[in-house]
């Protein structure tokens, strides 16, 4: 019997009142997802290799996975791409496009789901639909707080 994966994919924007140079460099050190994203516990970089990071993903134990990530392809204040190496086998890109606001902060994260009825089961849940609220919702956070700490520092 052939186990069919499925991947789920899913792409967000939000409109950010900063310039693509600050909402880079902010995404560009990883650790800071957690600040906007609720279901990521914690991401820190490896030791040894700058491109390597574990992430925490979940609701809480039992309800939580990890994983490792290298960073693929980095294009400075346009593109940061990464995939799982270990664990949860995933890829995301955060992409910057120059706006007349500010910038347009794009992101998209794709997983595979395991197989089977474990696989089916998500499927029927509409884990899709929720990856995308909660990606919406997770940026609206990001927004926020980068315009607010832009403001803080005085700095445009």
């Amino acid at each position: 019997m052939i186990v069919k994966k499925l991947t789920l994919e899913r792409s967000v924007e939000v409109e950010v009142a900063c310039s693509a140079e600050q909402v880079y460099h902010l995404w560009e050190n990883l650790e800071n997802v957690p600040r906007w994203m609720p279901f990521v516990k914690s991401v820190r970089r490896l030791p040894g290799d700058e491109e390597l990071w574990r992430w925490k993903f979940g609701l809480g134990f039992p309800l939580l996975t990890e994983w490792t990530s290298r960073i693929t392809r980095r294009i400075p204040l346009q593109l940061i791409v990464w995939e799982s190496v270990s664990g949860l086998p995933n890829q995301g890109c955060a992409e910057f496009f120059p706006t007349d606001r500010g910038c347009r902060l794009r992101l998209t994260l794709a997983f595979d789901l395991p197989g089977g009825i474990v696989g089916a089961l998500l499927e029927r849940i509409g884990v899709d639909r929720w990856l995308e609220a909660n990606l919406a919702e997770s940026l609206n956070p990001f927004q926020s707080q980068i315009e607010a700490e832009v403001l803080r520092q005085g700095v445009s």
